[in-house]
């Protein structure tokens, strides 16, 4: 019997919360929740937080978010070196998540702090609590990602591993659309928007996000790698370009993130100001948000069941005809809605969490390949670089979603958006993000990582 096979016997969803199994998808799991209440609290909350309360210019709100998203790119493959590195008695990428998380959590209130300054001395101080979060960040979050490297090597294992850890990202991703306004309001002065209200928000999910963090490490367990620890490297500029040129699936892998990190981006980044300027018809923010994240956790176990039996590439391509079917038809008949809830944002939703699943579940693949075709078991390498292509291309697409806020004429000063700047987002959120997940699908069509020939790469690698 395969490896994979004397793995993944009794691996069904149904059996997929039993006994010590589990524990480590739960412990895991977790973890992604914690962060996900600090990403999704940037993705979907933070430029609406410089533009709408602290009163920025959306070009300049949209600077921050891209040069803070820059540097924590930047960072990521420093930190993924050291991680890989490291051989503590606490784990190699264990500790981060135990040690790091309390500074996290500190930057993060830091960030919904409103200094008492104006004009380019606001900026610079907005700029640098960015790059201060975004730093203690990647200091957790790259040594987590990496981690899934080292709790299986079954890539069938590994789809439901991302699964169930896409699920509990986004319950983190509902906390945040569910409770983050209602309770900036709440905590603020008069029911209204207020730095005070959304620093004290912050405070109550960096708490929560904490606590999640370092059950993650104590619930957890990392393997030795296959071929033993000395085959293991960080990342080094070498170490990257030797795996770029030897690992053709590692090249095709950046060049999928690249798109798909874009797609999510130019989702997520304009659909708070797409609602906000719908308000006259549509739902409350939190309602809608809290509907698209609801979507996405109704998806996660689909999504996995998908993948689980007809494979990853299957899966991404059904969910991407999904998408483009919804932006098709928020394109020709705009929003429909149910209750003042957009569906095409409900379908967007629903069809995310597959995207997710299938990225998190390859990166971890791709070091198998790799060390299979030429020997090195390069995880800081192909985790670094992938974290900084997703992070560079989210970057990127913010900055561009800053201008065109200002240029179909967004205006926080503006009680109620004109019908054309509504129209024009709606345009936006209609066509671009389908437009990225056509160019990822065919990217992925490319890969030459499949299930079985992973398998066989595990069993060789075993021996």
């Amino acid at each position: 019997m395969s490896y994979a096979a004397r793995h993944t016997a009794a691996s069904g969803l149904g059996q997929l919360m039993i006994g010590g199994k589990a524990v480590r998808l739960a412990g895991y799991g977790i973890g992604d929740f914690g962060l996900n209440i600090y990403w999704h609290s940037l993705s979907l909350i933070l430029v609406f937080w410089y533009a709408e309360v602290v009163g920025l210019d959306p070009k300049l709100a949209g600077w921050i978010y891209a040069l803070g998203l820059l540097w924590d790119a930047i960072s990521d493959p420093l930190v993924a070196s050291f991680a890989a590195a490291n051989r503590s008695k606490y784990g190699v990428y264990r500790p981060f998540m135990l040690f790091g998380s309390f500074g996290l959590g500190a930057s993060f209130c830091l960030l919904f702090w409103a200094p008492p300054f104006e004009g380019w001395a606001l900026f610079a101080a907005l700029l640098g609590s960015a790059i201060i979060f975004r730093t203690s960040y990647t200091i957790v979050a790259v040594p987590y990602s990496a981690l899934s490297s080292r709790l299986t090597f079954s890539s069938v294992e590994r789809a439901e591993l991302s699964g169930v850890r896409m699920f509990f990202a986004f319950c983190g991703m509902l906390c945040v659309t569910s409770f983050f306004f209602p309770l900036a309001r709440a905590l603020g002065d008069a029911n209204q928007y207020t730095s005070s209200g959304f620093l004290m928000a912050a405070a109550i999910g960096a708490s929560i996000a904490t606590i999640a963090l370092v059950g993650c490490y104590f619930l957890t367990e990392e393997k030795p790698p296959l071929g033993g620890e000395d085959l293991a490297r960080g990342w080094d500029l070498t170490s990257f370009v030797d795996a770029f040129k030897k690992n053709d699936a590692l090249r095709l892998l950046l060049l999928l993130l690249l798109v798909n990190s874009a797609a999510g981006a130019s989702l997520h980044i304009p659909m708070a100001f797409y609602v906000e300027a719908n308000a006259q018809t549509f739902a409350n923010k939190e309602v809608i948000l809290s509907a698209y994240a609801i979507a996405t956790l109704v998806g996660t176990p689909v999504w996995t069941m998908i993948a689980r039996g007809y494979g990853k590439k299957k899966c991404w391509y059904l969910a991407t005809v999904v998408t483009a079917v919804a932006g098709v038809s928020l394109f020709i008949s705009g929003p429909l809605l149910m209750g003042g809830i957009p569906l095409q944002i409900i379908a967007f939703g629903f069809a995310t969490s597959a995207f997710a699943i299938i990225i998190w579940a390859l990166i971890p693949d791709t070091v198998e390949y790799g060390q299979y075709t030429h020997g090195q078991r390069y995880e800081g390498p192909v985790f670094g670089s992938s974290l900084f292509v997703q992070k560079a291309s989210g970057a990127l697409t913010g900055l561009g979603i800053g201008y065109l806020l200002s240029g179909i004429g967004y205006d926080a000063d503006r009680a109620v958006q004109t019908a054309q700047t509504a129209e024009s987002l709606g345009i936006f959120m209609a066509l671009v993000p389908a437009s990225f997940l056509v160019i990822a699908s065919f990217t992925l069509f490319l890969m030459p990582l499949t299930r079985g020939l992973h398998e066989r790469i595990v069993d060789e690698l075993s021996k």
